[in-house]
């Protein structure tokens, strides 16, 4: 347990090696309102870019426009890579969502894609969150810093943009391809992957992995927050303030709306990144669905790739022949 821990302050103490060169701090008002009107479904205009064909695969990249504005132009361009099988028409589909600060879908990739290529007849798409990869702002300081900050609002924006944009996608596919729809999402995407289930109905099928459930309280209450939270204390905001503002976010407050049956939940016993009570709390409030607590932190990403994939394609594989 200590090592588990030790590997996981070790990552921590690299991450903020880069951090905010200034203050993010801004608490100026959104308009939230409803909920379902907050997250509405907005259809979207997806174009792909293929560049590679081979026998029984076409690759290449997806983009299009957010229907959420912020004002960013980069942002505001959502791209990502698709991989499509032959005849890819109802095919299951599956949506990874990464993790706030990755550069990159590797981590994700070395997962689950080689499997999933060799194993199963699926169509694979790799959704880039608002503020990172490409959409990231040239004066970001690292991946998804604008994401979530001290920005109160702009971070309960980020969260609009991305399940919004996330359910144009699902929109789209089951629209232009057919087929189920499965989303994986990893850290952050796991947040967000909970967070939609909790609006969009057309999911099939959900897995998380080490998600967190309320973000104010992993700001507050967890080491990756510290800037963050030392930000928003030194503009005199308290925890209980940031709580309700970021109430709409909390995925553990609203109803699941996918078969709870088809929802299989991932947590690190260990994490340092994630507070396993507050992943209790999702998980208590959902009804229990099945879920595997590893002995491991968050490093497990990393460590623990072929138990995660062994359990999350076996899960997928029999929710499917349902």
């Amino acid at each position: 347990m200590k090592l588990l821990k030790v590997i996981d302050y070790g990552a921590l103490i690299d991450m903020h090696r880069t951090k905010s060169k200034v203050s993010h701090f801004n608490n100026s008002p959104i308009k939230v309102g409803n909920r379902d009107h907050f997250f509405s479904l907005q259809p979207i205009n997806l174009a792909f870019h293929i560049d590679n064909h081979t026998s029984n695969l076409e690759s290449g990249t997806f983009s299009f426009n957010s229907s959420i504005r912020s004002g960013d132009d980069k942002n505001d361009k959502v791209t990502g890579e698709v991989f499509l099988r032959k005849d890819s028409k109802h095919k299951p589909n599956v949506i990874f969502v990464h993790g706030w600060r990755m550069d990159s879908y590797d981590r994700i990739k070395k997962i689950y894609h080689d499997r999933i290529i060799k194993n199963y007849d699926w169509n694979m798409y790799y959704y880039t969150l608002p503020y990172h990869f490409d959409r990231e702002p040239q004066a970001s300081t690292y991946s998804g810093e604008r994401m979530i900050s001290a920005n109160i609002n702009r971070t309960v924006q980020s969260s609009q943009q991305a399940i919004v944009e996330l359910r144009g996608l699902i929109k789209w596919i089951k629209e232009i391809k057919g087929g189920e729809i499965i989303v994986i999402g990893i850290s952050l995407g796991g947040w967000l992957t909970n967070l939609l289930a909790t609006v969009e109905k057309e999911v099939d099928i959900v897995v998380s992995a080490f998600y967190a459930n309320n973000i104010a309280h992993s700001i507050w209450n967890t080491l990756p927050g510290k800037y963050i939270r030392r930000d928003l204390e030194e503009h005199g905001t308290t925890y209980e303030e940031l709580n309700k503002a970021w109430d709409i976010m909390n995925p553990s407050k609203a109803e699941l709306l996918v078969d709870k049956e088809n929802v299989l939940l991932i947590s690190g016993k260990y994490d340092m990144y994630i507070d396993i009570n507050d992943a209790d709390i999702l998980w208590n409030s959902w009804g229990k669905p099945k879920r595997h607590i590893y002995s491991c932190g968050h490093s497990g990403i990393v460590l623990s790739r072929k138990r995660i994939a062994a359990d999350t394609l076996q899960f997928i594989e029999s929710r499917l022949e349902k």
